[in-house]
């Protein structure tokens, strides 16, 4: 058996089809074909149900897929290994963070790399809708800092580590207040209120469900960062990030709804994140160290 059969089987399981797996290994339909012919052959027993529409697993099939994953993880590591002992230091060791938590949380400890391995060049990029979690995911990030829930492992074989609560508020500009005659008090005096709203996040997460908020007019932005400006032109109220919004809050520039019961069902949670398939390198563990103190979530 090799491992680029047990990658193909792996693609299949993961896309549902033989197109699929050939589009996400850029191979033709008919080598993955042979080739998952071939490991079937060699394992000596069928591990597709061709009864059904769709090419599925046996019983047995399902077993020898959770074993292969397992042997693809390892091998992930050992590249990820030979190449940190090849290389000593990473080169680059790249950062992403979601623009709902604020960067500074990791600036001490990207202080300690730049001393320690001055040569390793640190990229830190903003993404928004969570993307920053499907960057760890992909292999296109070393770390992630972003919201974090249980059912997000979903998306990938994550180790994580607690950072902090992740604080929603609800806010307004004392602008719309003066216009609307007053601070809204009970849920219902939003619904005559424009509510600013982001939209669906790229990994499941539906705001509208979360809140249950039928309001009559609504403006939907694609990433926090735009939501906060528009909370502060006084174009509506909106659930925001502490991190987003707390230094507006003590300027004055937005006030802080507070309705009891509003959102205190929402329990999140800032998470440092990255892929267990990796090594993480001298100056990747230097950051993930400087949070032994939480939780290690793995």
């Amino acid at each position: 058996m090799k491992i680029q059969q047990l990658q193909m089987l792996d693609a299949l399981a993961d896309t549902g089809s033989l197109q699929g797996a050939a589009s996400k290994l850029h191979r033709t339909q008919a080598a993955v074909s042979m080739a998952l012919k071939k490991l079937e052959e060699e394992a000596g027993f069928p591990i597709f149900d061709r009864d059904t529409y769709r090419l599925g697993l046996t019983t047995r099939g399902e077993q020898f897929l959770r074993q292969a994953r397992e042997v693809l993880r390892q091998q992930q590591r050992l590249q990820s290994l030979t190449l940190q002992l090849q290389s000593g230091a990473e080169p680059q060791l790249r950062i992403a963070y979601d623009h709902t938590c604020s960067p500074s949380l990791l600036f001490a400890a990207m202080r300690q790399v730049q001393q320690s391995y001055p040569a390793t060049e640190l990229l830190l990029s903003g993404e928004s809708q969570l993307k920053s979690l499907r960057s760890v995911s992909n292999g296109h990030a070393d770390l992630a800092l972003c919201p974090w829930l249980p059912i997000f492992r979903q998306y990938g074989d994550f180790e994580t580590r607690l950072v902090r609560p992740f604080e929603l508020l609800v806010v307004i500009a004392p602008e719309l207040v003066e216009r609307y005659g007053g601070m809204p008090t009970q849920r219902h005096e939003l619904l005559d209120l424009p509510m600013l709203i982001p939209q669906d996040q790229d990994i499941g997460i539906n705001l509208d469900r979360m809140i249950r908020m039928p309001g009559q007019q609504r403006i939907r932005v694609n990433d926090s960062i735009t939501q906060r400006e528009l909370l502060l032109a006084g174009m509506g109220w909106g659930i925001c990030p502490g991190d987003l919004v707390n230094d507006a809050i003590a300027r004055g520039a937005l006030r802080q709804i507070e309705i009891p019961g509003f959102i205190n069902e929402v329990h999140l949670e800032v998470h440092l994140v990255r892929s267990a398939d990796r090594i993480a390198g001298p100056a990747g563990q230097l950051i993930w160290g400087a949070f032994a103190h939480s939780p290690d979530l793995s």
